[in-house]
C-alpha cells in the first residue's frame, strides 16, 4: 500500500500509539512539562516526499516518524527523569537515535540542533508495528528548533554562512543560559531543603488528623530566618516531648488555623522557640485568637 494511503487507513491506530506514550510519561512526570505533550501523525505529503528520497523497502515499518510525540521541560536537569522513563519503561522498546550529549562530546566546537530523539515501538509485536519518534528537549532548545527549523533545514536555497553563524551563536548562548538556570534552580532547591523537610515532618506527625498543607508555606516564609537544617528534627522532637499539642489541634479542628494541622503544629513549635518575638511576624491576622491559645497551651505569656 502506498505510504500516504497507509497512513490515512491507520491514522487512528497511529494516534493511539502516540497517546499511549504521551499519557504514560505525563502521568509520571507531567509536572516537569512546560508545554503540553503533543502527538501528531505524519503529514501525508511529507511521508510521500520522504519515501521518494529514502526509498524504504517497507515504509510502514521503516519510516520511524509516522507518529511523533514531543516532551518539553524547563531546563536540562529536568530531562533525566523523562529520558529514564522512556528508556526503562516495560510498556515499549525504546532506542535512542539522537543524543546531543554524545554529539557535543564528539564535536565540542560545534553548536548545532539539540534534542534527544527516540524510536519507540510496542514491546509485543501483536500490538502492532507502529514506530513513534519521541523528542525530549528543553524549552530553550524547543524555541531555537522552532525558530530555525524551517529557515535552516527546510530552506530551498543555500543558507548564508552568516545566518548559520547566528544560529550557532544562539545555541551557544542557549547552553550558557541553561547552565546558569540549572545552577540557579539547584541553589533554590538547596536553600529550600530545610523548609521542605520541616513541612514533611509536619505532614507526617499530623497525618491522622487529615487536612492539607495549606498555609504551611505562608508560615515558613514569615519565619524563614528561623528555619535551618536542624528544624525538621527539632519539630519531631518538640511533638514527641509535647504530645498534647496534636491533641489540642485535633480538638479544635473547627477553629481557624487549627483546621490546618500541619501549619498549626509548626506554629506551636515556633511559639516555643521564639516566644514574644513570634508576634510581630505573625502572617495570619485573622487567626490571632488561635495564636493566643498556643501561647497559653505552652505556658508562655504574651
Amino acid at each position: 500500500m502506498e505510504i500516504g494511503d497507509y497512513i490515512e487507513a491507520n491514522r487512528q491506530a497511529l494516534m493511539d500509539w502516540g497517546l499511549v506514550i504521551s499519557k504514560e510519561v505525563t502521568r509520571t512526570n507531567g509536572t516537569l512539562l512546560k508545554v503540553p505533550a503533543s502527538v501528531r501523525v505524519k503529514d501525508l505529503q511529507s511521508a510521500r516526499a520522504k519515501q521518494i528520497k529514502k526509498a524504504y523497502a517497507d515504509p510502514s515499518r521503516d519510516m520511524t516518524d509516522l507518529v511523533g510525540v514531543r516532551f518539553v521541560v524547563l531546563n536540562s536537569s529536568d530531562l533525566t527523569p523523562i529520558r529514564t522513563q522512556i528508556e526503562q519503561s516495560t510498556s515499549w522498546v525504546a532506542r535512542q537515535d539522537r543524543d546531543p550529549d554524545v554529539e557535543i562530546e564528539q564535536a565540542p566546537d560545534t553548536f548545532g540542533y539539540q534534542s534527544h530523539h527516540y524510536t519507540v515501538r510496542p514491546k509485543d509485536p501483536a500490538e502492532g508495528i507502529w514506530c513513534c519518534e519521541v523528542q525530549v528537549r528543553t524549552l530553550l532548545q524547543h524555541a531555537i528548533a522552532e525558530l530555525s527549523h524551517d529557515a535552516m533545514y527546510k530552506a530551498t536555497r543555500e543558507v548564508p554562512s552568516h545566518a548559520r553563524r547566528l544560529v550557532a551563536r544562539s545555541i551557544a548562548l542557549m547552553e550558557t543560559t541553561d547552565e546558569l538556570l540549572c545552577s540557579a534552580m539547584e541553589a533554590v532547591r538547596e536553600a529550600g531543603a530545610p523548609a521542605l523537610g520541616l513541612g514533611r515532618v509536619a505532614a507526617d506527625v499530623t497525618r491522622a488528623l487529615g487536612g492539607t498543607q495549606d498555609l504551611v508555606e505562608d508560615l515558613m516564609s514569615a519565619y524563614a530566618s528561623e528555619i535551618d537544617g536542624s528544624s525538621a528534627e527539632g519539630l519531631r522532637k518538640f511533638v514527641r516531648e509535647n504530645s498534647f499539642v496534636v491533641d489540642k489541634v485535633r480538638s479544635r479542628s473547627e477553629e481557624g488555623l487549627f483546621a490546618y494541622p500541619s501549619a498549626a503544629v509548626i506554629a506551636y513549635w515556633l511559639v516555643e522557640r521564639l516566644e514574644g518575638r513570634m508576634i510581630s511576624r505573625w502572617p495570619f491576622p485573622g487567626s490571632r485568637s488561635e495564636l493566643s491559645k498556643m501561647f497559653s497551651d505552652l505556658g508562655i505569656s504574651l
